[in-house]
């Protein structure tokens, strides 16, 4: 865990747990019994702590919070690795954090804890805590403040934004930047300086005007005032740089100890917590472990709509080269404006460098004939989503690319079997299902069916890996997790409609729950047509899929499609996407309950939220049942990050589990009973209830 070595007067501890040295409690002993050593060796005048491998450290072992279960355990923990800090800042002998790489949370913290820091010029430092809804537990909201100031400080530790070795030795959280290959000799140089930085929790001078830190403490609080009460690391967060300052530095440790144990009690963080963790398994395939992946270095995307673009710029992001090829030379030559446009945004706000921008728009290319995607190891279909394109296109491909390359469909709804009928190697066939927009969004869905090549399956997972998206592994049957899940959703939105709920305050209820968006917002981003078209697949799939509302198809009818008509439920004004009320679908929704015979009626944010979830909670247990996903845990992350379901919640099957189960049935049963059987909780559900 920690290497020691010792030349030149100088003792070398080394983080060596590769690939991120995660510091757990077995690194903390190594490194505070190491520490000591080096202070009682007569031969020692000053202690280097770097880290074996491309980076420094990823921060502590986030296993450790799996195991924390009371607030006396959290407290225990922070303590823990602040007394062992508290050792490495004390020291008799200086001490230099030479880094490189992520410089993570804990790890940062341990910097801080040095007296000098030197990093290379790649080096990223960043306070990611906060994104798992906990504040820092080693001493991170004491000695940031002091070594940056105030308002520098908070900004890191609220929006866990990284900053780069350049902004590190601006703000003077860095006293150095050197190449990689100078690392240990900048720091032996530090060192050898005349004189010691004072430690970093008695440093004054970042804290002593005092009235720009209330500023700062302002905009800390004005910074925060959209999250979610749920998540109140923020607030601790505050409450504990502020305590430090206002009082002592053991005492904004003792509130940082709280705050971490306070986080680490609410339902919030622990599911949080439960999405991270459920998120690393989504990739491991038990069957496949022991197969060695076919490597993809070379892919085709056929079909260069938005979502194919969207791929091709996903791949070409992760390095690989990409040929784009479409039956309309127009919409490929919009893909490459698009993608141009795409790119040249993220320069523009400083998020990608010109140069890498120019190296990434280079490594895609565009077809000429079929002939020149014949030789790449894997070709992704995203034509439009019907079943006669799509098997011609499979058609063409297998006809001309390698027997030994991968096809794949971009499907969201289409039965995979139903592609494969007219291919002579259907076991290279598997779905990758991107979300829209492909570069933006982390989920892919890899689609296998029955037959498919082992192999294939493998070869897709660490591909999908490797272009730094979450792959979650289904199996085949019509919208698979995502959609069989997410439509019912959108279409019950349009059902409550019918009822007599107002669009607004349907889309206020899910945000309320913690969705983004609301589902008719959300409807009319995607498009009406695009739902409509979809769900006629699914009621033929599923017979607890009702037919989408007559208000949806009234509005398609009408050319209301949603923003890109400038009408949808909403209306929308020219540049404007800010949706403002229709008296079209107002007309539209009249007249659909006149037809039904039905009355208008109030109906309360608890309905529509009981209406809309547990609609997806329903479906989400016949997905269990039916054997769709892997784990329960893969249709959680899965919603979570292909529809945005608030992770705080845990996901839709975690929110059941931690509603009860019993009061879930209990409710479907009621709802069954009133607006229908798509409500009924299916076979599974009642027996987990156990009643």
């Amino acid at each position: 865990m920690i290497e020691y070595s010792k030349s030149d007067g100088v003792c070398i501890l080394s983080l060596d747990d590769p690939p991120l040295n995660a510091i757990g409690f077995e690194l903390l002993d190594e490194l505070g019994a190491a520490v000591n050593l080096a202070n009682a060796d007569e031969d020692v005048r000053g202690i280097i702590v770097t880290g074996t491998g491309d980076h420094f450290s990823a921060g502590a072992d986030v296993n450790l919070f799996d195991g924390i279960f009371s607030a006396k355990e959290a407290i225990e923990m922070s303590r823990i690795f602040q007394d062992v800090l508290d050792t490495v800042e004390d020291s008799q002998k200086p001490s230099v954090a030479a880094v490189t790489g992520k410089v993570m949370g804990c790890a940062l913290e341990l910097a801080m804890a040095c007296r000098f820091r030197v990093c290379t010029h790649g080096s990223k430092f960043s306070s990611p805590e906060v994104t798992l809804a906990i504040n820092p537990g080693a001493g991170g909201t004491q000695r940031l403040p002091r070594l940056i100031g105030v308002e520098a400080a908070l900004r890191m530790l609220l929006t866990a934004k990284p900053i780069d070795a350049g902004a590190a030795l601006e703000l003077g959280l860095v006293d150095a930047i050197c190449q990689g290959v100078q690392l240990i000799e900048t720091a032996r140089g530090l060192l050898a300086s005349e004189k010691t930085p004072v430690a970093a929790s008695r440093r004054t001078d970042k804290v002593s005007d005092i009235r720009a830190n209330e500023k700062a403490f302002e905009q800390a609080q004005k910074l925060i005032e959209k999250v979610r009460p749920e998540i109140i690391a923020p607030k601790k967060i505050i409450e504990a740089v502020r305590t430090g300052l206002d009082e002592s530095y053991q005492a904004g440790l003792d509130k940082e100890q709280q705050g971490f144990a306070a986080c680490m009690d609410t339902l919030a963080t622990r599911n949080k917590i439960y999405v991270f963790f459920a998120g690393r398994k989504t990739g491991k395939v038990p069957e496949s472990e022991q197969i060695a992946p076919a490597k993809i270095a070379t892919a085709a995307v056929v079909g260069t709509g938005s979502m194919g673009a969207g791929i091709a710029q996903a791949l070409a992001a992760a390095g690989l080269a990409v040929i784009m090829t479409d039956a309309d030379e127009q919409a490929t030559d919009r893909a490459i404006k698009r993608i141009q446009t795409s790119v040249e945004k993220q320069v523009e706000r400083g998020k990608m460098r010109r140069d890498r921008a120019n190296e990434m728009i280079q490594r895609i290319s565009v077809a000429q004939s079929w002939q020149d995607i014949a030789s790449v190891d894997i070709v992704i279909e995203a034509v439009f989503e019907e079943i006669t394109v799509k098997r011609e296109v499979m058609g063409k491909i297998e006809a001309i690319c390698r027997s030994d390359a991968i096809i794949a469909s971009n499907t969201s709804t289409i039965n995979l079997d139903e592609l494969a009928e007219k291919l002579t190697r259907p076991e290279r066939l598997i779905g990758l299902h991107f979300f829209n927009p492909a570069h933006r969004m982390p989920l892919v869905e890899v689609i296998r069916r029955d037959g498919t090549n082992a192999g294939v399956i493998a070869a897709a997972m660490k591909f999908v890996k490797d272009i730094r998206k979450t792959p979650v592994l289904v199996n085949n049957r019509e919208g698979f997790v995502v959609n069989r899940i997410f439509i019912p959703y959108l279409k019950e939105a349009f059902r409550l409609l019918e009822d007599g709920a107002d669009p607004r305050a349907v889309d206020a209820a899910m945000v309320g729950f913690g969705f983004a968006m609301g589902p008719l917002t959300l409807i009319d981003m995607a498009g009406i047509d695009i739902l409509a078209f979809t769900d006629k697949q699914m009621c033929k799939a599923f017979a607890t899929h009702m037919p989408l509302s007559r208000i949806a198809a009234s509005l398609v009818e009408q050319g209301c499609l949603g923003q890109k008509t400038a009408c949808g439920v909403y209306r929308y004004e020219e540049g404007d996407y800010t949706p403002k009320n229709s008296r079209t679908t107002r007309d539209i929704i009249a007249n659909v309950q006149n037809e039904a015979g039905k009355t208008a009626r109030d109906v309360g944010a608890d309905e529509i939220t009981d209406r809309l979830v547990l609609r997806m909670v329903a479906e989400a247990f016949r997905v269990v049942q039916e054997k769709i996903a892997q784990r329960q845990s893969d249709i959680d992350v899965a919603m979570v990050l292909g529809t945005g379901f608030p992770d705080f919640r845990g996901g839709v099957l975690k929110y059941a589990y931690d509603t009860g189960l019993e009061t879930i049935a209990s409710r479907l049963d009621w709802l069954a009973e009133r607006f229908g059987e798509r409500f009924r909780p299916c076979e599974f559900l009642r027996n987990e209830t156990g009643v």
